[in-house]
């Protein structure tokens, strides 16, 4: 199975790399791990800062050796533009079998709050979704509308 990670290395995407290792050591699969750095990542941890250089190589690093520490075959690969089409784009172009993207927390009765980029890639993603939070992991299949 072919496994997209979508990883920032902020805190809630670490549930989303979490989850892609269970599914990974699951079914013996291969994970690429995917960082994109919007065009607005001056003085973001995404993007670095003015006069350095960005930080996504040094999150997925972290990502891609965590995976490697428990025998998961990965790749990392830097996208840069707007996050979720940059990471649909690639969940097309690469033929995955599911993706995995990280969500904040829950909402005030008990589901999944969807972000802005994790709601963009359940509507536009061609394969499976796993949207991971902190206390849930839900599931969207292609062509289901998120709330």
């Amino acid at each position: 199975m072919k496994i997209l990670l979508a990883y920032d290395g902020f805190e809630y995407s670490k549930h989303a790399l979490e989850e892609a290792a269970k599914l990974a050591a699951e079914d013996a699969s291969t994970v690429t791990i995917v960082g994109v750095v919007p065009p607005t990542a001056r003085g973001t941890k995404s993007g670095g800062h003015v006069a350095l250089p960005p930080h996504a190589e040094e999150d997925l690093k972290i990502a891609h050796d965590f995976l490697r520490e428990r025998g998961i075959e990965a790749e990392t690969k830097i996208r840069h533009g707007d996050p979720a089409e940059e990471l649909i784009r690639e969940a097309t172009e690469g033929g995955y079998d599911v993706a995995v993207a990280g969500s904040r927390g829950l909402g005030p009765v008990g589901q999944l709050v969807l972000g802005s980029v994790s709601r963009k890639l359940v509507k536009g993603m061609p394969c499976p979704v796993v949207v991971a939070g902190p206390e849930t992991t839900v599931r969207h299949e292609p062509g289901v509308v998120a709330r």
